[in-house]
């Protein structure tokens, strides 16, 4: 499964590139033949997964063993095998890939600033003691919380964000007629000189309790905003602040001299090539 998104994901903007010009699905462009046969290798090896889940339910109360026992509101229904793959697939590419990769661009940025690593290795501790991470000590984790917010300003993990107009409107005196393509470009928003002061630099005080109050709701955007904003948003924060103190407690991470990845946009914000960094184990 996690080769045949990799894969899969390669050529989508080209597959992006279309749907904002309007062009029609069946046009080919460069990987299409291969996108549509690793789709299906991805639906067929999650398909295998519901019906061995069904054959052997076990008691695991995990995300697949909810959407077999959900049943729509109305109708009492369960969800048919091409929702259940849907939304199976939503949760793991937009779910797992999304904090994956603002964990990797934080590792990133920590290992360029060591003054901040290690006031976070200091808060940890404090906070954590050498145990595990507790659902207690979240909110405590005030300093981690604050790296990982200003990472995804830097690098925000869904870097555009688009949307339908649905109904004509304007924005700033700009008509934008009614069925249009609107793109968000938020790795720009972040990083614009008229909304943030010095915006390339990796500064996390800026999300510090009193300084956070004056960042605007739409200036910062790395889970998208309004009615569509992002379902895992409270989730992802606990889990990457808590996968954040783990991998600080245990490991420091160091970048070398002069290196520094290239993001490409691949409906995650990716280092190409993968980031290089060199993990040590503490103590």
């Amino acid at each position: 499964i996690e080769r045949a998104q990799d894969d899969y994901l390669a050529p989508i903007s080209w597959e992006i590139g279309y749907a904002v010009v309007g062009l029609p699905k069946w046009l080919p462009h460069p990987g299409k033949r291969r996108m549509r046969r690793l789709e299906q290798e991805l639906r067929s090896a999650v398909a295998a997964l519901i019906t061995a889940r069904r054959r052997a339910p076990g008691d695991t109360p995990d995300l697949l063993t909810r959407l077999l026992a959900a049943t729509h509101p109305e109708t009492g229904e369960p969800m048919s095998d091409a929702q259940l793959v849907d939304n199976l697939l939503t949760f793991y590419s937009a779910g797992h890939a999304t904090t994956a990769m603002a964990l990797t661009w934080t590792l990133y940025l920590l290992a360029r600033s060591p003054a901040w690593a290690e006031r976070l290795v200091s808060e940890i501790a404090t906070v954590c003691g050498e145990g595990a991470v507790e659902a207690r000590h979240v909110e405590l984790l005030v300093e981690t919380q604050m790296v990982l917010k200003e990472a995804m300003r830097l690098y925000p993990p869904a870097p555009v964000l688009s949307r339908l107009a649905v109904k004509e409107c304007q924005f700033s005196g700009v008509k934008v007629a009614a069925g249009s393509h609107i793109v968000v470009p938020i790795y720009a928003v972040h990083r614009h000189t008229r909304l943030w002061r010095d915006p390339d630099r990796f500064d996390p005080e800026r999300f510090s309790p009193d300084l956070a109050k004056g960042i605007d709701r739409y200036q910062y955007l790395p889970f998208g905003g309004g009615p569509r904003i992002c379902i895992g948003m409270a989730f992802a924060m606990i889990e990457a602040t808590v996968l954040l103190a783990r991998f600080l407690q245990r490991f420091s991470f160091e970048a070398a001299a002069g290196y520094g990845p290239e993001p490409i946009s691949r409906v995650t914000l990716r280092p190409r090539g993968g980031m290089q960094l060199t993990v040590r184990r503490r103590g």
